[in-house]
């Protein structure tokens, strides 16, 4: 089987089978995903949530209703195409 490899995961906090936390903790726990950058899309706004997200790794949070402009930007600053 040949090996991916993703300039960015974008994934929800809440989601069916694995959390997104959970998700974070299962990538960073592999050789290839320890640099990878990890956004959450989520509607949690809670603290304490967004320490756990930071915790496990994540490299943003970014709260649902957002501007799709918004969300290009940070992507596009997060892998690099922009300083």
């Amino acid at each position: 089987m040949a090996k991916q490899s993703w300039d960015l995961v974008l994934a929800d906090v809440n989601m069916p089978n694995m959390d997104g936390i959970a998700l974070i903790r299962e990538l960073r726990a592999r050789p290839e995903g320890r640099f990878i950058p990890i956004l959450m899309l989520t509607t949690e706004t809670s603290v304490e949530r967004k320490r756990a997200g930071r915790a496990a790794g994540a490299t943003g949070w970014i709260v649902k209703p957002f501007d799709p402009d918004q969300l290009i930007a940070i992507v596009e600053r997060v892998i690099g195409l922009v300083p």
